[in-house]
């Protein structure tokens, strides 16, 4: 692979490089990006997600959500389908195309519409094949959560499951 670097995006593409050299060696807690409007569940979220040893990012709408995986380039998304400004199909869309995040990293959907989780389960011809890895119905256990990140992330040292 052949990488051009211009002087203005040198920094932030070295810093990407070291970034995932660490990841590599799991030498660095799993970033997740967690995107709810909802306060409480986020809060409830970067808690949990802490105490098993991830770095916690969040986005509380989707377009939101789209900046903050440009920028953090997480390793799990916990994506609501239900918000303001941008829902989590459309930011989900985004997060493959803007992000170039691809299809490595997994997103999940969370709802608590089950027919919304059949939705982004399954790829439709009306715009809904966005990528999701998986989805979640709210409200969830921690045993579904953890099973999440054992399914979906890499096992390094200090975290829970290991």
């Amino acid at each position: 692979m052949i990488l051009i670097y211009t002087r203005a995006n040198y920094d932030h593409a070295e810093r990407r490089e070291e970034m995932s050299e660490e990841k590599a060696t799991g030498s660095t807690q799993p970033t997740v990006l967690v995107v709810d409007d909802n306060d409480e569940l986020r809060a409830i979220l970067r808690v949990w997600l802490g105490q098993h040893n991830c770095r916690v990012v969040e986005a509380a709408d989707g377009r939101t959500a789209v900046s903050v995986a440009t920028k953090e380039r997480p390793d799990l998304i916990l994506m609501d389908l239900h918000m303001p400004e941008m829902d989590g199909f459309a930011a989900a869309y985004r997060i493959r195309l803007l992000a170039k995040l691809g299809p490595r990293v997994p997103i999940i959907a969370i709802s608590a519409d089950s027919q919304l989780g059949i939705e982004a389960q399954r790829p439709t011809s009306a715009g809904h094949d966005v990528g999701f890895t998986d989805f979640a119905q709210k409200p969830f256990s921690p045993a579904q959560l953890e099973e999440i990140l054992k399914r979906y992330l890499p096992l390094g040292e200090g975290n829970v499951w290991t």
